[in-house]
């Protein structure tokens, strides 16, 4: 789950996203996707560097990021849908995208869809 104020309002949010990749070890870095693109409030809430912290199930961290490029993304969402074929396939549904499988393809949608790595601190 993220934690993070909102642009305009400061209001505090908790969002829960999908993690798309986890560390083998402790304390590496989570891989998030905004899943409706980058237009979603609490990735635009967090662009703008209002992160608080990071969940990791009842544990609360502070955590830095970074913006995933759409190339390296590619690589983390291609572990994804060998070791999850089958959440990979309902997710590009649910998500309307239009995606064939293809290392192309899967290039394309992470260009459209932000990733995000978050590293705890905690």
């Amino acid at each position: 789950m993220i934690e993070h104020r909102g642009r305009k309002s400061g209001r505090l949010y908790r969002t829960v996203v999908e993690v798309v990749d986890r560390p083998r070890t402790e304390g590496g870095e989570r891989f998030v996707l905004s899943g409706f693109g980058p237009r979603t409030d609490w990735y635009r809430n967090i662009r703008g560097g209002n992160l608080v912290a990071i969940w990791i199930g009842s544990k609360r961290c502070r955590a830095t990021m970074r913006f995933v490029e759409p190339e390296e993304a590619s690589d983390v969402m291609l572990g994804y849908e060998t070791a999850h074929p089958t959440a990979a396939k309902v997710l590009a549904v649910e998500l309307g995208l239009d995606y064939d499988g293809t290392p192309e393809g899967r290039l394309q949608v992470m260009r459209e869809i932000p990733m995000v790595a978050f590293t705890p601190d905690c």
